[in-house]
């Protein structure tokens, strides 16, 4: 019989298992079999005390029958010895970290406390960008990236395979300049969207993944958060980072620190804050026409004109949010609901009952997006008139996306809108609209807004431009009259929200669906749309 010696994870092979390890525990999770769902196997992720970045992580694996005998001896962060066990091979599609050999305990493995273990807590092992960016093939195995996040869409939702959940996107930078794709989901997602309300500062946000995994997304290489073993660690980056185990993160920070100017900063915390189409004073004072409401209905279609009104009213009837394509953002309904009128033979089902079709797209979706679209009453001293606001402008002033919202509310009664939203209601803006082809036909007429401004500046030079001198018998009210909640015929149609291509003049046609018709109820209603989240462990 072999004798037991000391030595490292990287002495491993198949005729190497003689070996007394002295590691630490990173990571665990209970991982079902895959032949049979019902067995549960204890997984670890371990760390040796070699100073070398490469091969000193192991993949572990404790049988059910054996999980009891060890667990409390193998909690995250714990430093023990082990000798006695198994190596085995493992496949690459079961493989958490790169490496083919993983250990497997037998009922005589033995586990002591380490009390003197050398080692570091997280043993990051960043790989540089390049390495990720360059591949064509996705590698197995999953691996530590640091970055600076200079920019994150709004985090929404994803259907896939019949299950929901929460997806954030974001763009990390390293020190050398290069970018790289991220996506975050599930509570990671919800993780990262927590620290941005908490941070003051977006200027400088690091972020550590931790055991996070390649992926191709059409075409083009990405990190995500692996369905195991991964850590997200976030940093204020403005802030010095004390904590020893924490100090290949601050050589990171102060890199950063000497390759970034004060420019880049704000172009970077432009990125990150919510979106928003709000134009520059300029583009309102000068650019287009200034107009009363009352003498919209003579301008040309889709020439844009600027009025400055008080919002008196939402109309809670035509709801305040949809479902869209996370494509096209065109509106989506059930993909079993969709029906070819002109095929000569019974349809079959488009997908199943969890899955949503785009009619635009003409597919069933990949993934799904919460779109705002919320009609508002405007009134100035001429008349009151409708307009629509779409996604952008919504969510720069309620500074929360349309998930978020819809997630908080959505099982709320369908005519509900949030005080988040209604809290605009008897504000002053400076709004830039547009009437489109299809709103133009309408009986009661909607117009489409591009851009709009709360700025002082802008509505008081706005006014000062167009204020008459009131005569000395004109009387005058310092308040505006409050209107209630009305009811309009919808007036949209199978269309989208304006992207800023199609925000221009002589537009007809915008690309996200706001009013399908399998979101209406039989009295004209707008029916919440219920998604469902997965809870993650």
């Amino acid at each position: 019989m072999a004798q037991i010696v000391n030595g490292f994870i990287n002495d491993l092979s198949a005729v190497r298992d003689n070996i007394k390890l002295r590691v630490r525990v990173l990571r665990t999770w209970m991982q079902p079999l895959f032949s049979n769902p019902k067995i549960l196997n204890l997984e670890l992720i371990v760390m040796d005390e070699q100073a070398s970045h490469t091969g000193t992580r192991v993949q572990v694996q404790i049988r059910q029958k054996l999980v009891d005998r060890f667990k409390h001896h193998l909690e995250e962060g714990k430093t023990v010895m082990i000798q006695h066990y198994s190596l085995g091979e493992i496949q690459p599609k079961f493989r958490v970290i790169k490496k083919g050999l993983r250990i497997s305990f037998l009922s005589n493995t033995t586990v002591e406390k380490c009390l003197d273990f050398s080692g570091s807590k997280y043993g990051f092992d960043f790989r540089n960008f390049d390495t990720i960016t360059n591949v064509t093939l996705e590698e197995d195995g999953q691996f530590d990236v640091i970055g600076q996040v200079v920019a994150c869409d709004e985090m929404d939702c994803y259907d896939k395979n019949g299950k929901t959940g929460k997806k954030k996107p974001l763009t990390l930078l390293d020190a050398e300049g290069k970018e790289l794709r991220c996506t975050l989901w599930g509570a990671f997602a919800q993780q990262f969207s927590d620290f941005l309300t908490e941070c003051p500062d977006h200027t400088r946000i690091i972020a550590v993944l931790y055991l996070g995994m390649m992926k191709f997304w059409n075409g083009k290489v990405g990190v995500q958060n692996g369905y195991n073993a991964t850590k997200l660690f976030l940093f204020n980056g403005k802030e010095s980072i004390t904590a020893p185990e924490f100090k290949d993160v601050d050589d990171f920070r102060l890199r950063l620190l000497t390759a970034q100017t004060e420019e880049k900063e704000e172009h970077t915390a432009s990125r990150i804050s919510t979106a928003s189409t709000y134009s520059t004073k300029d583009d309102f004072v000068n650019n287009h026409p200034l107009r009363k409401i009352v003498d919209l209905l003579d301008v040309k279609q889709g020439d844009p004109s600027v009025i400055v009104g008080t919002i008196c009213a939402v109309n809670e009837e035509d709801g305040w949010w949809y479902l869209g394509c996370g494509k096209c953002k065109k509106k989506v309904v059930k993909a079993s609901e969709v029906v070819d009128l002109d095929a000569e033979t019974p349809q079959k089902s488009a997908g199943g009952p969890t899955e949503w079709f785009c009619t635009k797209c003409d597919a069933v979706c990949a993934s799904l997006k919460s779109v705002y679209r919320l009609q508002i009453r405007v009134q100035d001293s001429t008349g009151t008139c409708s307009l629509s606001l779409f996604n952008d402008e919504v969510q720069a002033y309620v500074g929360r996306s349309a998930y978020q919202l819809s997630d908080k509310y959505g099982k709320s009664d369908s005519t509900f809108v949030p005080p988040e939203i209604t809290s605009i209601i008897r504000s002053k803006y400076a709004f830039k609209v547009f009437m489109d082809k299809f709103n133009a036909t309408k009986l009661l007429p909607v117009f489409n807004v591009k851009s709009m401004s709360a700025d002082p500046q802008i509505i008081a030079s706005l006014q000062a431009d167009t204020t008459p001198a009131k005569p000395d018998n004109e009387g005058s009210s310092a308040s505006v009259p409050v209107i209630t909640p009305f009811e309009l015929e919808s007036q949209t149609d199978d269309n989208s929200s304006p992207t800023n291509a199609e925000k221009t003049p002589g537009s007809n046609k915008r690309s996200a669906d706001e009013e399908a018709d399998g979101s209406m109820s039989s009295n004209g209603k707008k029916i919440a749309v219920e998604i469902k989240q997965e809870k993650d462990e």
